[in-house]
């Protein structure tokens, strides 16, 4: 790709924490710090005053700009990340284009792939949906777009500048600018019977 075609070898510029692993061409910008067990699979590129959380996963052709933000146990593969951008904790981002200071909650998912793999379709706004010519391709979020905890955003998805998705909420398809949206959930709730559960140590063979 040709933002990564300058990038060769590593140049680090900021501090790499020990524990941290990287592999490949990568360039780290000034004031970033990497921290322990975090692991970078170039080709990476990272900007200044970036934070790459531990036990984070960067993997090959991600790009991410100035002031951004990846939390613990985040994964990152293939994708743009603009100018303060923050992706919380144990996310998952594939093959997606992040707006400027866009935020992604904990947990949440920005799926990359169809389960029947096939070509995924985008609604650009037109009387017909968009065919890409790939198989994997994440999702397009506007700059200031937020996207709750454990929300799972669908491959092809389009989020417009300013609007939120809610917590939990599982979204496909294109949402216009400057939209909220939230799921309801009906919750039943009863008398628990008292319930005598077994204590004791837990052995190898508990583990399933």
């Amino acid at each position: 790709p040709q933002l990564f075609k300058n990038i060769r070898g590593q140049t680090i510029k900021g501090t790499v924490m020990e524990g941290a692993q990287i592999h490949g061409d990568v360039f780290i910008g000034e004031h970033t710090v990497i921290h322990s067990c975090a692991v970078i699979e170039g080709p990476v590129y990272i900007g200044r005053n970036v934070v790459i959380g531990p036990h984070s996963t960067l993997r090959k052709n991600t790009y991410i700009c100035d002031d951004c933000v990846v939390g613990h146990g985040a994964d990152i593969k293939n994708s743009l990340i603009l100018n303060g951008a923050k992706i919380q904790i144990n996310t998952f981002t594939g093959d997606s284009l992040l707006g400027q200071a866009a935020r992604v909650g904990s947990g949440a998912i920005i799926s990359n792939r169809k389960f029947n793999q096939a070509l995924i379709k985008v609604d650009l706004g037109g009387e017909e949906l968009y065919e890409s010519p790939r198989d994997f391709l994440g999702a397009i979020l506007g700059d200031h777009t937020r996207i709750g905890a454990n929300a799972v955003i669908s491959p092809g998805s389009v989020i417009g500048q300013y609007s939120w998705i809610g917590s939990g909420v599982v979204w496909l398809g294109t949402l216009a600018p400057n939209q909220l949206v939230t799921v309801k959930q009906e919750l039943q709730i009863r008398e628990k019977e008292p319930t005598a559960l077994k204590a004791g140590r837990v052995s190898a063979n508990d583990i399933t």
